[in-house]
């Protein structure tokens, strides 16, 4: 194993001493990423520009959608064959994650070109706004293919076990676009396309480091010879897994198009900038925490194809009271200084002392995320695609839609974050019940 880490032997606490802090730092200098560039769009162009862009997360979420799809799917068949040592499975990973890549980024590219002021108009836009919105989109989308396999690749290298190495790359792509957005976006006279050009500049060279990587023979599996092409021996087992995180990525589609849309419908545009801000604080708040149980993935999955499963029982416990216990580290300092955090993207003239109570609101939300993100990552990492699935529909369809419809209805829109708070408690306690079932019957396994 690398790094001299062993998924199959060492301690729970090694082994996030290990894999969670490379992980947390590297999803941290993701999501210093998303404000750095929030940052940029408002300050060094405008607020249209910072809320176009920000309107834009449903169709960022198509793409992440696609790549969550081959990430998940193909991490989880990888973690897999190496508890089982299958070195003929190994070897047909990379050229099909390849070929997916492709097939997903060509769709994409084809809307960005031809479709992109349709995309714009579902979301309401309208004026400066709007346009900043088809400047950015237009780019983006004709880098879809950088992202797409930088990020699914990238995985296959924490799937390994090797996160510091994964989270290095992520870190050289996340400086050189915190470095060229304000170049391209003043020196370069582009504005919001410059920051577009700047993010898939830096994806281009995150996915070259990342494919080096595999080319110069560092990988700790069985690459086999550079190709690509579908593997049938694979494809279904991908999918399967994959189109889990595929599913909810698509679900989170409609869901922050119902979202924006609903605060455009009860609110004003101060209410349009005050929920971006809340959305974007939370998110960043939430980055770390999933790099914290980012490396539950493959402990899980190796050990699972190695049938350990006392191991797993032992892993499931130990990263999701972690977890609980490091989100609420997290949230001391915006729980106690919310004015602070929200005027960093905010004029202070917005942060009445409604915005911060239902920010605070959202946020007590937080310690929940651990409970439903290790749930769906046991599910992915053990093959149950069908579970894995299900549930991120389930969530959408049977809690958030009733509620994020009837409760604004009724207390405008404030009930958008009450009807947030609850649709997160209500899914907690759900996958709460779910895993604890499952974690029985690897008990019985085990015995």
């Amino acid at each position: 194993m690398p790094d001299n880490i062993d998924l199959l032997k060492d301690s729970p606490r090694r082994l996030m001493r290990k894999l969670s802090v490379p992980g947390i730092l590297g999803m941290m200098v993701l999501s210093v990423n998303s404000l750095v560039d929030s940052l940029y769009l408002s300050n060094l162009i405008s607020v249209d520009a910072f809320a176009g862009v920000t309107l834009l997360f449903p169709f960022t979420l198509v793409v992440n959608s696609i790549s969550g799809l081959i990430t998940v799917g193909s991490s989880s068949v990888l973690s897999r064959s190496i508890g089982a040592e299958d070195k003929r499975i190994q070897e047909m990973i990379l050229p099909n994650l390849r070929a997916l890549a492709l097939l997903g980024s060509g769709v994409l590219m084809v809307c960005g070109l031809f479709f992109p002021e349709v995309l714009v108009d579902l979301m309401g836009a309208t004026g400066a706004v709007k346009r900043a919105g088809v400047d950015y989109l237009t780019v983006y989308l004709q880098g879809a293919f950088f992202i797409i396999y930088g990020l699914s690749a990238n995985a296959l290298i924490r799937s390994e076990g090797r996160i510091r190495q994964a989270m290095t790359y992520t870190a050289v792509g996340v400086v050189l676009n915190i470095l060229l957005t304000p170049i391209f976006i003043k020196s370069f006279g582009l504005g919001v396309k410059g920051a577009a050009w700047s993010s898939i500049i830096s994806m281009a060279v995150y996915s070259l480091l990342t494919s080096l990587y595999f080319i110069g023979g560092r990988a700790t599996f069985s690459t086999g010879r550079f190709g690509v092409s579908i593997k049938k021996g694979i494809i279904g087992d991908v999918l399967r897994v994959g189109l889990s995180a595929f599913s909810m990525q698509a679900a989170n589609v409609v869901r922050q198009f119902i979202l924006f849309r609903s605060v455009a419908w009860y609110g004003s545009a101060a209410d349009l900038a005050i929920f971006s801000v809340v959305f974007r604080l939370y998110s960043f708040l939430a980055v770390p925490v999933m790099g914290m149980l980012q490396p539950l993935q493959p402990v899980i999955g190796v050990n699972y194809g190695a049938a350990l499963w006392h191991r797993c029982i032992q892993m499931m416990k130990a990263f999701r009271r972690s977890g609980i216990f490091f989100t609420g580290l997290l949230l001391l300092s915006p729980m106690i200084f919310p004015r602070y955090f929200m005027e960093l993207l905010l004029a202070d003239t917005l942060v009445t002392d409604q915005a911060l109570n239902e920010f605070r609101l959202v946020l007590l939300t937080l310690p929940l995320l651990p409970i439903s993100v290790s749930t769906i990552i046991f599910f992915q990492a053990v093959g149950e695609g069908k579970k894995a699935s299900s549930l991120p529909l389930v969530r959408q369809v049977l809690i958030f839609l009733p509620l994020v419809l009837l409760v604004p209805y009724f207390k405008g829109i404030s009930g958008i974050y009450y009807a947030l708070a609850a649709e997160n408690a209500v899914y907690a306690l759900l996958l709460w019940t779910m895993i604890s079932t499952e974690m029985q019957k690897l008990r019985q396994e085990w015995r």
